[in-house]
């Protein structure tokens, strides 16, 4: 791997994106994961969730509590449960509330809410309702926040109805493709019967 350049192009490169610096002396914050290391198979992939592009600015309390429990929660779920692939997408909303570094004109956003969702259409059918109910696809939201910061989960169209109304995004906003419908396992020729 080559390191980053120095001068302009890593000046210009700071305006756009975080830098390890925003995270030195802050002490309400660090950095939070997208896409956590405990959802990697090897150590190259958990290795590679501590780039800067996949953190944001999480309070302390909500990410090594709730959230993370959320995420270990999750982790068991569809390690135990889900029998193939997995697609999970995690967002942020926000609100303006920013981190300045220096006082410089750089800063970062704050996100008001966490959220990530997750679609396994080839899942164990005999799993225990109270599994089976989490299944093909379900959602959390959360707020950062060091109180009232309790993760809810939910079902994918909530998140979405949630994320229409409260962001600036088209109405006609879906996550997961084709809403993560579960292919019949029936043979074609008697898919029409169900």
């Amino acid at each position: 791997m080559l390191p980053f350049p120095t001068g302009y192009l890593q000046m210009k490169s700071e305006d756009n994106q975080a830098v390890l610096d925003d995270y030195s002396d802050v002490v309400l914050y660090e950095r939070g994961q997208l896409n956590p290391d405990q959802h990697q198979s090897t150590p190259h992939n958990c290795a590679a969730t501590y780039t800067l592009t996949n953190v944001v600015p999480e309070i302390q309390k909500f990410n090594i509590r709730p959230w993370h429990q959320y995420e270990e929660r999750i982790r068991i779920r569809l390690n135990s449960f889900c029998c193939g692939i997995t697609y999970i997408v995690t967002g942020v909303t926000m609100r303006g509330n920013m981190i300045s570094h220096n006082n410089q004109d750089h800063s970062m956003v704050i996100p008001e809410n966490m959220w990530s969702a997750y679609c396994c259409t080839d899942y164990d059918r005999n799993a225990p309702h109270d599994v089976h109910v989490h299944f093909p696809s379900h959602t959390a939201l959360a707020k950062n926040a060091k109180e009232g910061n309790s993760v809810n989960e939910m079902s994918v169209q909530e998140l979405e109805n949630f994320l229409k109304t409260n962001l600036d995004v088209d109405q006609n906003l879906q996550i997961f493709y084709d809403n993560c419908i579960s292919p019949s396992p029936l043979p074609l020729y008697l898919q029409h019967t169900i």
